[in-house]
């Protein structure tokens, strides 16, 4: 599915950069750390996956439901063809939604749903040493600004990420994306 112009467009993006990357990663390297404390590679896809499916079924309880293929990669891409489909529905971006923060209005979960696809892509790139850079500019940009807009309205000791980690202003938006997420990248 490709979708107009806009930020249901910028998380098909995000989602399908963050496809090529789980693709990419070795079968042997599945049970391997991420940046994301306590979790494998394995362990950030499969909450990827569960929150994607859990936003579409939410929009469109249609949607529910899981692909035959059994596959982390080809788990990975129905979950993501899924909260497309959802977000990219006619009247799809009005009312709320309830996400694992609360309830939100859908255009709020949209973002959160990219900033999800970049920043767990950029650990399982990381942890499965492929290149996080392989990310869009202009998306990871976009998540650094609606991730700011979001600490300035809530109580960041309540959100579950550790405090965020100094990186150079010249790196690229990804990695400055994961250390403003708390995320300590290894390969510095």
């Amino acid at each position: 599915m490709t979708t107009t112009p806009g930020p249901v467009a910028d998380l098909e993006r995000a989602l399908g950069a963050a496809t090529t990357i789980v693709d990419g990663v070795p079968e042997d390297r599945h049970d391997a750390p991420s940046p994301c404390g306590g979790w494998t590679v394995a362990d950030v896809v499969e909450h990827v996956i569960t929150g994607n499916h859990g936003v579409a079924a939410a929009l469109d309880p249609a949607l529910a439901g899981t692909t035959d293929d059994d596959s982390l990669a080809g788990r990975f891409r129905d979950s993501s063809a899924r909260a497309v489909t959802a977000f990219a529905a006619p009247g799809a971006l009005s009312g709320t939604v309830t996400v694992p923060f609360g309830t939100v209005p859908v255009p709020v979960a949209l973002g959160l749903r990219t900033v999800e696809a970049l920043v767990h892509g950029w650990d399982v790139a990381v942890a499965s040493g492929q290149d996080p850079a392989a990310f869009p500019e202009d998306l990871a940009q976009a998540g650094i600004a609606f991730t700011e807009s979001m600490f300035a309205t809530a109580d960041r000791t309540r959100l579950p990420f550790a405090p965020a980690v100094p990186v150079d202003a010249t790196a690229p938006a990804i990695d400055r994306l994961a250390g403003l997420l708390g995320r300590t990248d290894p390969r510095r």
